[in-house]
């Protein structure tokens, strides 16, 4: 069982720092991100997609196309990893 991680991004792009990430996710194999892009009309989307590539088994992007804020952000973020059968715990970065 994995601890799901949600983090809200709106026009992040400059901020992300993807080899952080993605060191974090290489070190923790219990952990899934999930990436709630919301409403971004920067690069946010792109950046989050090349984190997923790199590794699609413990990451999601979940792309809202019209900023609703931060509490909506989360609340989708909790419904999908709450539907997740291997997720155990939810935490959210913010």
């Amino acid at each position: 069982m994995k601890t799901g991680i949600i983090i809200p991004c709106h026009n992040e792009e400059k901020r992300l720092d993807v080899t952080a990430f993605l060191n974090f996710i290489q070190k923790k194999s219990n952990i899934h991100l999930c990436f709630i892009n919301d409403g971004s009309d920067d690069n946010t989307i792109n950046i989050l997609k090349d984190i997923q590539s790199n590794n699609p088994l413990q990451t999601s992007v979940i792309d809202v196309k019209k900023n609703s804020g931060k509490a909506a952000a989360v609340r989708t973020g909790a419904k999908y990893l709450n539907s997740r059968e291997d997720i155990k715990c939810i935490e959210i970065l913010l």
